[in-house]
């Protein structure tokens, strides 16, 4: 997907094709671990999917630094800005640091209404946030979406995810 700058001459009708085609990518695609709108900016691309064109939130983004999830579970969080980035992670922890056999995940980015900046790997919040995004429903600063991050038990352990409080 392209973004290009936006600015408030920007008409209602280029908008909605901008949010069609980041919401078209995301409903097409089927593995998370792998496929979450790779289409949308191809293939190696580090900005898979935003819902700014914020160049400071876009730099911070890529950037990598984020405050930590865990500090945000069970609380109610204000976003203004989803921002999913592609990283090369290990794909067994355990695995060799300078050896071990890596691939290529989501990270999704939440940028607060009170200029916080919060990053996931999970591929629950990329789930939850892929179901956000296809929904239609897209925070803005004007419209910022309260959601409650939390922790599920799966049969194979915890699972990261968040609900939509409001919106």
């Amino acid at each position: 997907m392209r973004y290009t700058k936006m600015n408030e001459k920007t008409n209602a009708a280029a908008t909605a094709a901008q949010e069609n085609t980041a919401l078209a990518v995301l409903s097409n695609t089927q593995d998370l671990s792998t496929e979450f709108a790779t289409t949308a900016a191809g293939t190696g691309s580090i900005i898979r999917t935003t819902t700014t064109t914020d160049d400071v939130a876009l730099f911070n983004a890529v950037n990598g630094s984020a405050e930590s999830l865990e500090a945000y579970f069970d609380k109610d969080v204000q976003i203004k800005d989803i921002i999913v980035t592609s990283a090369d992670v290990l794909k067994d922890i355990d695995d060799d640091p300078e050896t071990g056999e890596r691939e290529n995940k989501p990270v999704v980015h939440f940028f607060t209404t009170d200029d916080r900046h919060i990053s996931s790997i999970s591929n629950g919040i990329a789930r939850a946030a892929k179901n956000l995004l296809s929904c239609g429903f897209i925070p803005t600063a004007e419209h910022p979406f309260t959601i409650r991050f939390k922790t599920v038990k799966t049969k194979r352990g915890i699972a990261h995810s968040f609900d939509l409080i409001s919106k």
